[in-house]
Formats: structure tokens, C-alpha cells, sequence
């Protein structure tokens, strides 16, 4: 697995390699690798909100992939239909680089990464990253970051594809993970990502329902103006797409 250098998420300057850590030069912060990841979360302080949301995804990490299964199909959306919607809008990956914001175990993302392209996967548990780094493997060009959604360790302006897959369920804040989505996405990008929007019968994470016109307030900072937000429900499932606006 090789790595992407990140930025410092605190003051957003180059990392430098050194070793097993990447030290920033401003902030002296050092971030060691641990399991294939990038540890950020040793330097920086979680809220009270995260720290439950992290305890929560490091205890289910082993069982999550049966789980997210579970969840989705119990919502009245069958897995294929779930997963067929996630390859199509993989299908247009190849070359690019993709951030995978809340990536979890990279289930099943990881299945639809062409190995031509670049994979940030990144997840406040770091338990989730180890279960990740095993079903990524060493032949894509992939980078795992344990670090919150509303410091994501990238400059402005340089990721083609966003993943956000039932993670809006889960931020704390989830306004200031699409404002740092939509600061480091091209103004050609394109985000793709799934909240439920009933009451799930499994409560394994503790996740709360969103109502559509949430997701739309949420997205707002994406300006319509210039960018296409688009709705599809199945189920218990809402799957969003926002690109750019073709009107322009």
C-alpha cells in the first residue's frame, strides 16, 4: 500500500516523511503510522461527540461488513441494488483521486477502486482502518488517515470523486464535513453518497435517520448555481449526487 502525503490537518502545511511518522513544520505535530494508517488523532483532541462515535466504530469494527448488510436490506433496499448504484458511479474512477470521507472498513468500496487510481480512505476509528488496509491489500495506490470528518488533511481544490456512504448518519457535525467536502473538491467534481432516512430495526451504531430536506440543507454549501445536487430513493435509502452544474 503506498502512501499520498497529507497535509497537517491543524494548520494545513506539508507533512515531511520521517520514518514510521510525518512531522509538520510549522505546528512540530507528529503523526505516526499505526497498522497501515496515518494516526492523527494521538496529536489532535476529539470532542466529547467524536470520542462516542470512535468507541462506538472501534467495537463494531470486526463485525461491520455483515452489519452495513443487514442495515441496508433491512431498510427495504437490496444489497445488489445498493451496490450496483455505488459500482456505476465507480465506473467513471479510473485515474482519479477519490476520498472516501467516513470510508469505515472500505466495504465495499474497496472492490470498485481501479488500481489506476488514487484511494484516501478516512475514518475516526482506527480499528475500521486495520479491517480496511486488509481488504484494500497492497495493489492499489491507497492512503488510510485516522482523523475526524471536519479536518480533513488535504489542500483546497484537489480530489476528482467523494464518498460519503451512510456517514451523515453518523457526524456529529455533519455541516462542517460537507463545508471541508466541498473546500477540497475540483470545481469538476462529483460527490456520491447514501443516508437512510427511516428508523433502522438494527441499532448497532447508533446511528439517527436524516430527513431529505436535512440532506438538502446540509449540501447547501455546495451553491446551486454552480453545482447539481440530485435525490433517488430506494427504500429507506436516499442516494445523492452532486456535480457540477452542466447549465454553467
Amino acid at each position: 500500500m503506498q502512501l499520498f502525503s497529507p497535509f497537517c490537518p491543524s494548520c494545513r502545511e506539508n507533512l515531511a516523511r520521517n520514518g514510521d511518522s510525518f512531522t509538520c513544520s510549522r505546528c512540530g505535530r507528529v503523526y505516526p503510522l499505526k497498522n497501515g494508517a496515518v494516526d492523527f488523532l494521538t496529536s489532535l483532541p476529539l470532542s466529547d461527540a467524536q470520542q462516542i462515535v470512535q468507541a462506538t466504530f472501534d467495537a463494531v469494527a470486526a463485525s461491520y461488513d455483515n452489519a452495513i448488510v443487514r442495515l441496508v436490506e433491512s431498510l427495504s433496499c437490496p444489497w445488489g441494488t445498493y451496490t450496483g448504484k455505488l459500482e456505476s458511479f465507480m465506473a467513471n474512477s479510473s485515474g482519479k483521486v477519490i476520498l472516501d470521507v467516513g470510508c469505515g472498513t472500505a466495504f465495499p468500496v474497496g472492490s470498485f477502486v481501479p488500481q489506476t487510481s488514487i484511494y484516501l480512505g478516512m475514518d475516526i476509528s482506527l480499528e475500521m482502518l486495520g479491517h480496511a488496509r486488509a481488504l484494500l491489500g497492497e495493489n492499489l495506490n491507497a492512503a488510510l488517515w485516522n482523523i475526524d470528518a471536519e479536518r480533513v488533511p488535504l489542500p483546497d481544490n484537489c480530489i476528482d470523486l467523494c464518498l460519503a456512504l451512510m456517514t451523515f448518519n453518523v457526524f456529529p457535525n455533519p455541516h462542517r464535513a460537507a463545508t471541508e467536502i466541498h473546500r477540497v473538491l475540483k470545481k469538476d467534481g462529483v460527490v456520491f453518497g447514501t443516508v437512510f432516512i427511516q428508523p433502522p430495526r438494527d441499532e448497532t451504531f447508533q446511528e439517527r435517520p436524516i430527513a431529505p430536506d436535512l440532506v438538502r440543507e446540509i449540501l447547501s454549501v455546495f451553491d446551486p448555481a454552480l453545482w447539481e445536487l440530485s435525490f433517488e430513493t430506494q427504500g429507506g435509502i436516499l442516494f445523492f449526487h452532486v456535480q457540477k452544474n452542466v447549465k454553467i
